[in-house]
């Protein structure tokens, strides 16, 4: 697990391989620096900042994902109870007494918690420590569908009825239905304690008792006064007509999600791509928002500054149904990070996002290859033949416009610049108090992993299958037809769908996702988009995809036919410069990127042991040989008479 590590004044970090104390921010990117051995200080930019080598880091690895459904209940229902506690500025003797009557807890257990969570602040370390294996349930189906039941009619319902009620209610189900094994209160009760506390009041008070008690926050989401208190997020398709990078084709309009901080007007991150709104553009926006941007600036060439890092408090957006994934929402809970979505019919809600996209939209206008928001803005304009803009150009266009100009410029709503808004939130100044710079995301890949789409399967002697094709690795030997009671065992694995030709399979043992590839290694690598192409052109042959060859054959020959019809018609040219881009884009935002092909060995020069220079030369290959020019008719050197192997001169 990374090192947890910190920009706040007094954390001890590394820098230039010497441990410094971070003294207070100096900017909203840099901050001043004491330096432990030689006590001289230095400004130094966060992003040359490093933890300790050798640091511990906080307690054991621990995720939702590797947490059981009970022991992932109790986490949320302790995070609920204690949520007014730990997210206060001044906590006080008073507020803790008054949490511990409502919820019939002791004072010392309320801390308890309390210190378990703000050690990393994740709602995982909230989950009770069992000691040993963990043990099946082990009541049966039947029982569980009877407990279920008696939970959701008489427990969750407006007659409110105790416990010790549903309990009587369960046994006197079992009796009738004749089953041998009764459970006991405790296995009841423990049923009981893990329903979500929101969910208890709203059944069996009403929505007006769960609003009071859990929707306090919906009255400050106008007033967001700090920076990352509150993030908007929408996507939307842009007004213009891009190209192809090889054949200068159009292939299409590109969607944008976009992501804005609503205290500063600052953009959070983005996600640029041809493919449509979903849960993994979602992810990969707030991933954007979350992580340091200095590299991509330099890899694009832009000069500026953008600081904006770390986690936001909440997260807010509209009913589309990638923002309500279960995927965003559990990873957004493991993170502490509060959603809230806008209510239906209501885009006033979500008011600054949607000015924000209206601002790029009418830059975007002006672009070559713009389409406008209708056909008559558009007029006799021809939006195909004036493109000139790839995807990413495009990027680095939008993104210079961002940092550049948008940043820099006065916003009617704030009176100011965003960046000097930002500046003056995170530093401070006379009117507002600064909250000092933000932690950074201490481990950025499984945050990434995070956000990936999951499913559970099981482990079978050929390995773990997904969408007909087969993943295996040794490492998953050891966890082959484990029964979990009286049914097979099923473990989480995610997939990354810009590259399907592997699994990531969470490891019981290890806590930790492990990579697992195809159970094929000469399967070429695909993305999800191309299997359900796969799959879409089989039906229109009245096949099926049966099984792994028929896919990979059908991909085959997919490829086949594209590139003989590619130079026949312009519409199948236009389709196959956009998958092609597509494909390219993609891989650019691949999780795990497969090394790039060596090149072959060329001749090297070295000494000998008399001290002579020798030339080796490697003549074992094989290699693609140009036409025979007319000259060399003049030299009668026949192919057999050409020695192979390995020289040395």
């Amino acid at each position: 697990m990374a090192v947890q590590f910190s920009f706040k004044p007094g954390s001890t970090v590394a820098w230039r391989g010497k441990t410094c104390s971070i003294l207070e921010a100096v900017s909203a990117s840099s901050v001043l620096l004491e330096i432990t051995d030689t006590k001289a200080r230095e400004v130094a930019a966060v992003t040359d900042l490093r933890p300790l080598k050798g640091a511990d880091a906080d307690g054991p690895s621990r995720s939702l994902d590797g947490l059981a459904s009970e022991d992932l209940a109790e986490a949320k229902r302790r995070f609920a109870i204690i949520k007014p506690l730990v997210r206060c500025e001044r906590r006080r003797e008073e507020d803790v007494l008054r949490i511990a009557e409502a919820n019939g807890l002791c004072r010392t257990t309320i801390y308890d918690w309390i210190r378990l969570y703000e050690g990393r602040r994740l709602m995982s370390d909230l989950a009770p420590k069992r000691k040993g294996r963990k043990m099946p349930k082990r009541l049966t189906p039947e029982v569980e569908a009877i407990i279920t039941s008696v939970i959701d009619e008489h427990y969750l319902s407006k007659q409110k009825k105790t416990g010790e009620e549903v309990i009587a209610e369960v046994h006197r189900r079992c009796r009738v239905a004749k089953l041998d094994n009764q459970p006991c209160a405790g296995s009841i009760r423990a049923r009981l304690r893990a329903i979500h506390p929101r969910e208890k009041v709203l059944r069996r008070e009403g929505k007006k008792a769960a609003h009071d008690k859990f929707g306090a926050v919906k009255g400050h989401f106008p007033g967001a006064d700090v920076p990352l208190a509150v993030v908007q997020i929408d996507h939307t398709l842009l007004d213009i007509i891009v190209l192809d990078e090889e054949m200068r084709l159009p292939i299409g309009r590109p969607w944008l999600t976009l992501a804005i901080d609503v205290f500063s007007r600052m953009v959070f991150g983005y996600h640029l791509s041809l493919d449509h709104p979903s849960a993994f553009a979602v992810g990969l926006c707030l991933c954007h928002g979350m992580f340091d941007k200095v590299q991509e600036l330099e890899r694009l060439g832009i000069k500026g500054e953008w600081p904006v890092w770390g986690k936001p408090r909440m997260v807010h957006a509209d009913n589309g149904k990638d923002f309500r994934s279960y995927t965003i929402q559990d990873t957004l809970d493991e993170y502490d990070i509060r959603y809230e979505f806008r209510p239906p019919k209501t885009p006033h809600y979500g008011g600054h996002i949607e000015r924000l996209a209206g601002t790029l939209g009418k830059k975007i206008h002006a672009l070559p290859g713009a389409t406008f928001s209708n056909p008559k803005q558009r007029g006799e304009y021809k939006s195909e033949a004036q493109a000139q803009m790839t995807l990413r150009e495009l990027q680095h266009w939008l993104v210079n416009l961002i940092v550049g100009v948008y940043h820099n410029k006065v916003h009617d709503g704030i009176g100011c610049p965003p960046l000097s808004r930002w500046n003056e939130g995170i530093i401070g100044s006379d009117r507002v108090r600064g909250i000092g710079l933000p932690d950074p995301i201490a481990n950025p890949r499984r945050l990434r992993l995070d956000f990936l789409p999951f499913q559970t399967r099981t482990v079978q002697s050929e390995g773990i299958v997904w969408d007909k094709i087969w993943y295996r690795d040794p490492l998953l030997s050891q966890w082959v037809k484990i029964d979990e009671g009286r049914r097979r065992r099923k473990f989480k694995v995610r997939r990354d769908p810009t590259d399907i030709s592997k699994l990531y399979f969470l490891d019981p043992a290890l806590n930790e996702y492990v990579e697992i590839p195809y159970r094929d290694f000469g399967r070429p690598s695909i993305s999800l988009w191309d299997y359900r192409a796969v799959e879409a052109w089989l039906r229109r042959q009245g096949k099926a995809a049966e099984n792994e060859q028929a896919i990979f054959d059908a991909y085959d020959e997919m490829h086949r036919i594209t590139a003989e019809a590619a130079r026949q018609t312009k519409r199948v040219r236009r389709e196959h410069a956009k998958k092609r881009e597509k494909e390219k884009h993609r891989n650019a935002l691949t999780l795990d990127p497969p090394p790039p092909a060596q090149p072959d060995p060329v001749p090297k020069a070295s000494r000998g042991r008399d001290g002579r220079l020798a030339l080796v030369v490697n003549n074992t290959g094989t290699a693609t040989v140009p036409a025979t020019p007319k000259w060399a008719d003049d030299f009668d050197l026949d192919d057999s008479e050409i020695k192979k192997g390995v020289e040395e001169w």
